[in-house]
């Protein structure tokens, strides 16, 4: 399957899911040529766990480096007027 970029990044997660579920490779392109590909490793990096199941429960934490230096509820509160 090929993508746009754009639409790669809207539906990212869509595109995961079927890269895992399916082993489906997906090739994103930008201004008409291939610029990256998103495949399944293999051998899945949690050997012995059950294929087709995602397990969110290891998740938790993830992205927090992100908020470093950030005031969250400042940006909550920012985010959250401008839709008001």
């Amino acid at each position: 399957m090929n993508i746009s970029a754009v639409m790669a990044r809207k539906r990212f997660g869509e595109l995961l899911n079927r890269v895992l579920l399916t082993d489906e490779e997906i090739t994103i392109e930008r201004a008409g040529k291939e610029v990256a590909k998103i495949t399944k490793i293999n051998p899945p990096l949690q050997s012995g766990k059950r294929e087709g199941k995602l397990d969110f429960r290891k998740s938790r934490g993830l992205g927090k480096e992100i908020w470093a230096g950030f005031d969250v509820d400042e940006y909550i509160s920012k985010e959250r007027s401008e839709w008001t």
